[in-house]
This record gives structure tokens, C-alpha cells and sequence, in this order.
């Protein structure tokens, strides 16, 4: 067995290794969806339906205080068309009509228009035409089956007689020599349009008017009883003939309902297995069966739809062309939160190397912190675990690293399933904050400046994602109050005006990139970067002799001590923030010392190191990237705690320095790191979209 799989899996880490030698090529699985909760006066966005009240728009109130309207459904259910013997049956749903016949269940594109294939196993909607889905919940499955129930019911032929019937009745009437008139004989109590038909296909053979001839005189429980035991046996076959998995090959036609003709997609042949491959290394042996790995893709599917769902929105969200365009041709910080967008994330967590388990752990981790909220709105750093009484006290760093995964999955106050957990959040800060910009709160040990940055952060990214004005002077103040805590020689450390160490320098430069990719015209001195800039000069460790490093390669935490991975990671990011270019030689030095020394390994597990390291090579692309992220992204969904007290939160135990944060700093690290698909956008290269 391999040394990366010496320790007992999870059912998450089991699903993980079992995938990734399955052969590559496969496509993965990253289909966003959401729920639409129509109303007479919303709109309806492409690819991703959010409601805008227009009442609500265009009243005088702030967004945190806004309250979530319930919204009735527009549609009557049990509405069905007329029904026919030939036609296809319409069932008017909430969702629109779903038409179906037989066993084939088709919906209509609310984008395109195009057909969507619906499965109620799944409870999804898929466009054929385009990416769109739609979400079906419980109660329109539970209409479809009764509806199709009743037709079924409606459509049942005449019940064939019983053995007693059949042989209580008296002879069969003998019949007539047939005419050469083309009439078809009849014979008592026998359905006429089988007969005929029976006619039509039998006339020219022999063999079948003798076959006709057996059937009309053989009991219907007979022939009835014969066809089931010959499915009997094929379906044995199936099942006991060949213990290796066979999975029905789907295909799906691109085809657009118009008056003109139109060329179709291509075949595309689908394996439920298959979207998952890519996720992480196979297991030589594993003490699962393929059932429980189909229960899992299908349960990470669905935790993962938590977060693309908002049927009660309050948000306009952008023009989506917009959106694409500031995506694809606008480099850099500025448009830095974009891909956060619930209508595009879907396609760049697919294309940056993201899958349905990343985006599964992500919710289960989101709907951890959520549970562990103090009733003011607050997180507790130390005593999370007593959120449930009524007067236990939060801290401004708990409260900060709970809200950055939150944002960092673009839920915010106005929009999301957990608009009102980031509000009730977002006020405690505010109301916290001090005159002059302070936002540590009640702390005053080494942690302030830690949670003044990080609480910054957050500001600042609800701003951004949101453009609400009431965030722009705390956002202001927040900033203007790290510049005055910078020491003279360009660092920050635990309280204002004190020598730097890099890794309190790392939370105030993060905070004062997301100041500008708010794009709010925070302002700050440009003198502020430049001693920032100057201050990692100072921590930059000299190259010992026969190193291949140069300097500016790696960094210490403080000035002329030795280099490590932590700070290295931390250090380079904020150079690339500061303006190094990819092409830089002391960049790519720093990276490849990172990749062929310090991978992430479960040896050393380090949630600050893996944070900071999973951006660099994000940015950074290419093969570092591709090989970071294939390790980081397995070690965290198999270290998630699946089961026990704490469902979706990281045990502190397993990671260094675990016990100083607690399992709220854990689970916010992770949560980020898994979400730096999206969270920000490459600084050197431009996506493409479809």
C-alpha cells in the first residue's frame, strides 16, 4: 500500500482515493444550479435566478435590515393539461411545464427555451442547449409521480379475465370463412384495435397467422405469466451474470426547438463515476463498494447546491455579459472578487481545478460556523461550543475569520442561504468598531492586529461584492487606522507602532489589497506600500553557500532570521500584490523551493502555510499549481470531520497550532483554501469562458 494511504480513511477521503485511477480525460463534475421562486414582480437572471423585489429596490432602507419576504408560488399545482391516449401529457409546476410520456420526463429552458432532461432521482433539471439547471424539490417530485400515477390509471386497458373467467365462459364462436372482401374477422370479447392491428402485421406469413391463431386462444394470464418469468430471467442474468459495474451509457443531443433548422451537438456519453476521477489519488484496496461511492457523489452534490440556491434574493445582481467581460479582459486586483458570481463559479471551479467534493466540503463547513453563532451575531473564538446560550460573548476575531469563507463563497447580507447569518455578523462588527477605524474589539493581546486585519478584510469584501455605501466609511476609517499602526521601517506586529514580523504584515497587506479591488476609491498613501515593499526587503534570507536560491527567494519572520515555508508563502504574496511579474526570477525561485521541498504532506499539516501557499501557486499556474492543488485539496476533504459532535468543522488537533486558534480559525482556513478557485481571481492570466 502506498505511504499516502497508511492511515484509515473516511468515507469522504475513501470516495477521494478510490477515484483517481480511474482513466483520465473524464469530465468533471461541476454543474451549478439554482432554485427559482417566481413572483410577478422579479426578474430573472441568466443561468443563476435570483428574485428583485422592485418594492423593496426602491425602498428607503438599509440592507441590513432588509427582512427575506416570503414568497407565494405562482403556479397552482395539480394543474394538467387535457390528456390524450396519443399525446404527451403537460403538468403545469412551479418551475414551468414538465411534459412527459412513458417513463421520459422533459422540461422547458427558462434562458434558451431549449428542452431540459429531468431527474427526479436527482432532483435536477439540465438544459440541453445550455448550462443552465434547475433545482426540484420535494413537493413538485412528489406532483409529477401523482400526476403521472393518475394518467397511468386513466390509460390501463380493460383488465384481461381471470382463469376462472376464462374457463366459466362458454365456447369460442367459430369463425366464418373469410371473404375476399379485405374485412377482418372478429372474434367475441376480443379488443378490436388489437385485433386489426394483429391483422396488419400478420397477413403476409404463414408462421405469424399461426402465432395470431395461438395467441387468440391462449389465456391472457398465461402469456402474461410467460413474459414475466422470460424478464425474470434476463434481469438474472444481468444481475448475477457479471459482478463488475456496467453503466448505461447516457446521451445527450444538443437540439433547439425553432423554425429553422439547426445543427446538433455532439454525443456526449456520461459515467457517474467518471465526474469524480479527478479528485484524488485511488486506494490500492478499498473497504467500500461502488454503492457508497454513488451515495456520496450524490449527497456532495446536493450539499454543494446550498450554496448556488437564494430563491428569496435582495440583491440585483450585475448584467451577466458584464460580469463575463470583467472576468475575461480585465487582469489584476481591480475585479479581484468576480468569480465569486453564483452564475459563473460553476465554470471556474471546473476550469482552475475545483470538483463537487471541494464545493461539498465547503458547505458542510459553512453550515458548521452557522450552527456555532452567538445570538448577537458574534462567533467565539474560545467558546464557540456554548453559542447556544443566550448571553455567551463573542470576539472580534472569531467573528472575522468566521465571516471571510462565508464572503469568500459569495454570500453575503443581500444575497445567499446564509444572507442573514452574514448580516447578523457584519452588524457586530460595526457596532464594535471605534471612532477611530479600530476594529480588534475586546482584545488586547497579541491577536488585536490579527483580528483588526482580518475583520478589515471582511468590510472591505462586503463592500466590494454588494457596492453598499453604509460599509464605506468603516471600510475607510478600518484602512486609515492600519496605516497609522505601521511602524516606521514598514511592518506591523501585535500592536500599532511596533517592528513587523511578516506574518501580522501579511493580514494588514491583505487588507489593504481588498481596499483596492473594492473599487470604491478607498484611499490610502501610496507611502504606506512603499515601506510595506521595503519591510520585506528586510526579512529576505541570504542565499547560504552552494544554494540555489537568490535573494528575495525566500523570508523570515523577522529580520536575519532563517527562511521558512510559513513565511516564504505569506511574503511572496504580498510581492505579487505589490507588482513582481510572474517572469520575476526571485518569484519563481521562491515557488519552486516551495514545490520540491515543501508540498503539503500529512506528516506537516499546516493549515496558515497551506492558506497562504494554495494563493501563490494559484496565481502563479501552470505545473506548481496543478501539483499543489492535487495534494492540498485531498489532504483537506479527507481531514473534515464527517461524523461526531462537530460535523464539517477541522479538528484543531490535527493541525500545528491548532490549539492556539481553536476549530473556528481550522474550519475558516480550510473553508478558504478550498474556495481559491473562485475567491480571487488569477493575477496572471485571463480566464475563458464559454
Amino acid at each position: 500500500m502506498p505511504p499516502e494511504f497508511e492511515n484509515p480513511l473516511s468515507l469522504d477521503s475513501a470516495i477521494s482515493a478510490k477515484l483517481s485511477r480511474l482513466p483520465s480525460g473524464s469530465k468533471a463534475e461541476g454543474e451549478y444550479v439554482a432554485e427559482l421562486a417566481p413572483g410577478k414582480e422579479y426578474e430573472l437572471q441568466p443561468q443563476a435566478w435570483e428574485l428583485v423585489d422592485e418594492m423593496a429596490v426602491s425602498a428607503n432602507v438599509t440592507a441590513l435590515d432588509r427582512p427575506l419576504e416570503e414568497v407565494p408560488p405562482a403556479f397552482a399545482f395539480g394543474a394538467l393539461s387535457d390528456l390524450t391516449s396519443t399525446a404527451c401529457h403537460e403538468l403545469q409546476t412551479r418551475i414551468g411545464p414538465i411534459r412527459f410520456d412513458g417513463s421520459a420526463l422533459l422540461g422547458c429552458c427558462p434562458d434558451c427555451g431549449a428542452p431540459m432532461t429531468v431527474r427526479l432521482w436527482l432532483g435536477l433539471a439540465d438544459c440541453w442547449r445550455c448550462p443552465a439547471s434547475v433545482v426540484i424539490d420535494e413537493r413538485i417530485v412528489a406532483q409529477i409521480k401523482d400526476e403521472v400515477e393518475k394518467v397511468r390509471k386513466r390509460e390501463l386497458p380493460k383488465p384481461p379475465p381471470t382463469p376462472e373467467e376464462f374457463f366459466s365462459r362458454g365456447p369460442l364462436e367459430t369463425v366464418a370463412p373469410r371473404l375476399n372482401t379485405g374485412a377482418a374477422s372478429r372474434i367475441p370479447d376480443f379488443d378490436s384495435d388489437i385485433s386489426d392491428e394483429l391483422d396488419r402485421l400478420t397477413k403476409s406469413s404463414g408462421l405469424a397467422r399461426a402465432l395470431r391463431r395461438l395467441f387468440r386462444i391462449t389465456p391472457a394470464w398465461l402469456v402474461s405469466f410467460m413474459l414475466h418469468l422470460i424478464a425474470i430471467l434476463i434481469l438474472a442474468v444481468i444481475v448475477f451474470g457479471d459482478a463488475s459495474p456496467d453503466f448505461d451509457e447516457a446521451i445527450t443531443l444538443s437540439t433547439f426547438l425553432d423554425s429553422s433548422d439547426r445543427e446538433g451537438g455532439d454525443i456526449r456519453m456520461e459515467n457517474p463515476i467518471d465526474t469524480l476521477q479527478d479528485d484524488v489519488a485511488l486506494a490500492t484496496k478499498m473497504e467500500r463498494g461502488e454503492k457508497d461511492i454513488r451515495d456520496a457523489v450524490v449527497q456532495a452534490a446536493k450539499d454543494a447546491l446550498e450554496l448556488r440556491v437564494d430563491p428569496q434574493t435582495q440583491m440585483r445582481l450585475p448584467e451577466l455579459n458584464t460580469v463575463r467581460k470583467n472576468i475575461t479582459s480585465r487582469a489584476g486586483y481591480v475585479m479581484s472578487f468576480a468569480a465569486r458570481d453564483p452564475r459563473v463559479r460553476a465554470e471556474i471551479v471546473k476550469k482552475e481545478g475545483g470538483t463537487n467534493l471541494t464545493e461539498a466540503s465547503v458547505a458542510r463547513g459553512l453550515r458548521w460556523l452557522a450552527s456555532v453563532q452567538n445570538d448577537d451575531g458574534s462567533w467565539s473564538l474560545k467558546n464557540y461550543s456554548n453559542s447556544d446560550r443566550a448571553r455567551n460573548k463573542g470576539d472580534a476575531m472569531g467573528t472575522a475569520l468566521a465571516l471571510l469563507p462565508f464572503l469568500g463563497a459569495g454570500q453575503t447580507h443581500e444575497f445567499g442561504v446564509y444572507s442573514e447569518t452574514v448580516a447578523s455578523g457584519l452588524r457586530w462588527l460595526l457596532e464594535n468598531q471605534k471612532d477611530s477605524g479600530d476594529l480588534r474589539g475586546n482584545i488586547t493581546s497579541q491577536a488585536g492586529m490579527y483580528a483588526h486585519g482580518q475583520a478589515t478584510i471582511v468590510l472591505c469584501e462586503a463592500l466590494a461584492l454588494t457596492g453598499d455605501r453604509q460599509f464605506f466609511d468603516p471600510v475607510q476609517r478600518a484602512v486609515s487606522f492600519i496605516e497609522e499602526a505601521q511602524h516606521r521601517q514598514g511592518g506591523w506586529r501585535y500592536r500599532p507602532k511596533q517592528a513587523g514580523d511578516t506574518s501580522v504584515f501579511g493580514w494588514q497587506m491583505m487588507a489593504l489589497q481588498s481596499a483596492r479591488a473594492a473599487g470604491m476609491d478607498v484611499k490610502f498613501s501610496q507611502k504606506t506600500l512603499v515601506r510595506a515593499d521595503q519591510f520585506l526587503d528586510s526579512v529576505s534570507s541570504q542565499p547560504r553557500k552552494g544554494d540555489k536560491l537568490i535573494v528575495g527567494a525566500t523570508y523570515g519572520y523577522q529580520p536575519r532570521r532563517e527562511a521558512t515555508e510559513v513565511m516564504t508563502a505569506e511574503a511572496i504574496l504580498c510581492r505579487m500584490y505589490l507588482g513582481w511579474r510572474k517572469d520575476d526570477p526571485r518569484l519563481k525561485a521562491g515557488v519552486d523551493w516551495l514545490i520540491e521541498e515543501h508540498l503539503p504532506s500529512r506528516k506537516d499539516r499546516n493549515l496558515y502555510y497551506w492558506y497562504y501557499g494554495t494563493q501563490v501557486m494559484h496565481h502563479f499556474g501552470d505545473k506548481p499549481w496543478e501539483k499543489w492543488n492535487k495534494r492540498v485539496r485531498t489532504l483537506l476533504i479527507e481531514s473534515q470531520n464527517g461524523r461526531g459532535r462537530f460535523p464539517g468543522s477541522w479538528s484543531p488537533d490535527d493541525f500545528e497550532w491548532g490549539n492556539k486558534g481553536g476549530r473556528i480559525y481550522t474550519t475558516s482556513m480550510a473553508v478558504c483554501t478550498l474556495e481559491v478557485y473562485y475567491r480571487h481571481l488569477p493575477l496572471f492570466k485571463q480566464l475563458e469562458l464559454e
